[in-house]
């Protein structure tokens, strides 16, 4: 069993939970925005994982909490490390341990879905960048056929399941949407499905722009009248969180160095990011950048829209404590 890369774990000020961010990806997505897709990182060994994670949980909270997220990266490129990891987090409790990945390696391993369930996974989001192939090649550099197999295997274990779709005009729009509801329907129609807005903002290509509201809006009638527990996110506009207002959270290093950081921290990171990899300067890549963002207007608008089609926001009098942004 090898060692992976990790960047840092993240702690909520929510709840007590714990977020795994792995380096690395097998897919080279044109619209990426996470800094974890190039490597780097520590490299350390499941066990090395387990006991650094868990030192950062007690000295935080003073007790281990019982949810954690595994995201990356992409967290599935080892199958021996991600079946210990998640084997090492059931074994100490963890109640809930939720897997985020793109599901290729998945999809291509034999089994690979009922040994994750088997070893204590209790929930895993898929994301289903594309249903045409020729689309999803362009996209990822990869074929979507063991993608769209690992959600049949996830399916069939049991395991509660989510699938998410970035909403790309021109690119992944409201006909590939639907194309990805039918699918996900005829194998479970209670799965739920997220779509989530293309933000071009920290983008390594900007290969579309953002969707309008009225998009998103088409998009999630279509998807909704093959999926009852289809929703809009806007899980990419951490600048703008469901409230109670969560502005910074806690990153603790690999070498377990605590620090709070912000939204500008974030930008920083991708900055710096997006300026090695394409080899600018700081001030070219914010020149860049400064015409992408989006305003507070279209911010305010999204929030509406996920609240109205949320199938929480009829729940009035919930007790159920909100999820942070995806790490």
């Amino acid at each position: 069993m090898g060692k992976r890369g990790i960047q840092y774990f993240t702690l909520s000020e929510i709840e007590p939970r714990i977020w795994f961010m792995l380096t690395s990806c097998d897919f080279h997505c044109k619209g990426c925005f996470r800094p974890a897709r190039d490597g780097g990182g520590t490299l350390l060994s499941s066990e090395e994982t387990l006991k650094r994670a868990e030192q950062a949980c007690l000295k935080y909270y003073g007790q281990l909490p019982r949810k954690a997220m595994i995201t990356g990266g992409e967290p599935a490129l080892d199958r021996k490390y991600l079946l210990a990891l998640v084997k090492g987090l059931n074994e100490k409790g963890f109640e809930e341990i939720i897997l985020m990945s793109n599901g290729y390696e998945i999809g291509c391993e034999e089994n690979y879905a009922s040994d994750l369930v088997d070893s204590g996974l209790t929930e895993a989001h898929i994301d289903i960048k594309a249903f045409s192939e020729d689309i999803h090649i362009w996209y990822t550099g990869k074929s979507n056929k063991p993608v769209l197999n690992a959600v049949r295997m996830l399916n069939d274990t049991g395991i509660e399941l989510l699938i998410q779709t970035v909403y790309m005009p021109g690119i992944v729009d409201d006909k590939e949407i639907e194309k990805i509801a039918i699918f996900i329907s005829g194998l479970n129609h209670n799965i739920k499905y997220r779509i989530n807005p293309f933000a071009p903002t920290f983008a390594f290509e900007e290969v579309s722009r953002r969707p309008t509201i009225e998009e998103m809006e088409f998009a999630y009638e279509l998807a909704s009248k093959h999926l009852p527990n289809a929703i809009i996110s806007r899980s990419c506009y951490r600048e703008y969180p469901t409230p109670p207002s969560q502005e910074t959270w806690i990153t603790v290093y690999p070498d377990l160095t605590f620090k709070r950081r912000t939204i500008k921290d974030q930008e920083e990171d991708r900055i710096s990011w997006l300026s090695h990899s394409k080899s600018k300067t700081r001030e070219e890549i914010l020149h860049e950048l400064k015409p992408k963002r989006d305003n507070f207007e279209y911010r305010q608008k999204l929030e509406q829209v996920t609240r109205s089609f949320s199938p929480s926001s009829s729940n009035q009098g919930s007790n159920k404590k909100p999820r942070d942004s995806t790490r």
